[in-house]
């Protein structure tokens, strides 16, 4: 937490003089140097999330990250999801659809951790599509002790599928895709891929409300 905030301090400091320069408070901004000040702004917002990620997953490892559990309308959750990645799906034209859930479902969790979740899932799932793809999500119940991979717990489950026509992940992956810093597809085309924290996070969080992440 100490190391985290030695860094975000100056990050901070970046964006913001980017920013007064960009509004033109310190004299007349060329085409040019907007487009300069433009990616500093993007590469200091970018650090910033991955020391984010970093301290997020390294609370996680402590148990130190609160997780309030109470009842959460599922449907709700999942139709907001659209209205987040709605720029990015445009961008890539993918077609997006939701199957509505039932309006009376709900589920013990912690509403944000759940968003921060599901969000991570989808927008992975957007990354990974190729333009014109489809991106499908999901939900379904279970009896009790019959959830994939969570047998035995008491009461029924929810199951929530994120599902897409991208690339997907290589046999040989799978079993390491949860892992901290491991990036399934990681090339000098993609650099702003973050450090691969974002599935070990995720799946994290899920089992912390009692849940579990899988592929």
């Amino acid at each position: 937490a100490s190391m985290s905030h030695e860094l975000r301090t100056p990050l901070n400091a970046i964006g913001g003089y980017a920013q007064l320069m960009t509004l033109g408070i310190r004299g007349p901004v060329t085409e040019e140097q907007h487009a300069d000040l433009a990616r500093i702004r993007r590469s200091s917002e970018h650090l910033l999330a991955l020391i984010n990620d970093i301290l997020q997953y390294a609370k996680l490892e402590a148990g130190q990250l609160a997780v309030e559990s109470r009842d959460v309308p599922v449907d709700p959750v999942l139709a907001e999801l659209e209205t987040l990645v709605g720029p990015q799906l445009a961008a890539k034209r993918l077609r997006y659809t939701y199957a509505a859930c039932d309006a009376t479902l709900a589920v013990r969790a912690d509403r944000e951790r759940l968003m921060q979740v599901l969000l991570n899932l989808v927008t992975n799932a957007v990354k990974y599509t190729e333009p014109g793809g489809a991106i499908e999500v999901t939900c379904e119940t279970h009896a009790a002790g019959e959830a994939p991979g969570r047998a035995g717990i008491a009461g029924p489950a929810v199951s929530i599928h994120v599902r897409d026509t991208g690339v997907g992940i290589a046999p040989e992956m799978q079993e390491k895709v949860f892992d901290p810093f491991v990036q399934v597809r990681r090339t000098l085309n993609t650099p702003e891929g973050g450090v691969g924290l974002g599935l070990a996070i995720s799946r994290d969080l899920a089992r912390a409300m009692g849940g579990e992440l899988l592929l």
